[in-house]
């Protein structure tokens, strides 16, 4: 029978973890949020001392960053941030608009009304960023609206599995510019969504769901006009 021992980890080693995993979530925040412009170079020292870290952390972060692919490391050109690649964005919109509407109309869960008053606490997160420059808030608030729901109806490993596809998607919606009256009508999205579910209305939830996530179908076409060389070639640009 295999035995294997238990894995060792000394402090050392659980704080390097902790700084890897911090410096993973703030540089993927910041490609996604396009505060980090794709085709942008990224190099291991100046981020590490901008996060004022070793580069070992850093060049775990990149590791994830890659394996994501949010980041392409060459030998020849070093590490920049990818393109956003369009076919991604279309499998995205296509995986998350089916799987969060089907989480909602089918999973045969009715959430209790204290988990969707701490959803309500992310739309109201929201609404304070309406008119803020701190996008990477905004998005965090965003993200804590989609896995809310996904948790509420019983689904947490569905989020997961779409927060895995939907970083090129998401970097769409920065790029353009999440100006107020486009993140009020996020809010007004998400808001039309709670109220269906909480009236037990989950057909109607569902499908406004889809609706909602399929809608950075039309924000393309803008970004396709004013950023081309924000997206790989040969992707019908």
């Amino acid at each position: 029978m295999l035995k294997l021992n238990a894995p060792v980890l000394t402090a050392q080693n659980e704080r390097r973890n902790t700084i890897s995993a911090k410096a993973y979530q703030e540089l993927r925040e910041a490609i996604i949020t396009a505060r980090v412009l794709p085709g942008a170079s990224l190099a291991e020292t100046d981020v590490a001392q901008a996060m004022g870290i070793s580069r070992t952390p850093v060049r775990e972060a990149f590791t994830r960053l890659f394996d994501e692919g949010l980041i392409e490391i060459s030998p020849q050109t070093g590490t920049r941030v990818s393109l956003i690649d369009m076919t991604r964005v279309r499998e995205a919109v296509f995986i998350r608009s089916t799987l969060e509407s089907a989480v909602i109309a089918n999973s045969g869960v009715h959430p209790d009304p204290g988990t969707l008053d701490e959803i309500e606490l992310s739309l109201r997160a929201q609404e304070r960023l309406v008119d803020s420059d701190d996008m990477g808030a905004l998005h965090r608030a965003d993200m804590a609206f989609h896995s809310g729901l996904t948790a509420a109806f019983a689904h947490p490993r569905a989020w997961a599995a779409c927060q895995h596809v939907s970083a090129d998607m998401m970097r769409v919606q920065f790029l353009i510019g999440m100006k107020p009256d486009h993140i009020r009508s996020i809010i007004a999205e998400h808001r039309a969504i709670l109220d269906e579910v909480r009236a037990g209305k989950t057909g109607e939830a569902a499908r406004l769901m889809a609706s909602h996530i399929r809608n950075v179908d039309f924000d393309q076409a803008t970004l396709k006009r004013e950023h081309q060389e924000f997206f790989r070639a040969g992707d019908g640009l």
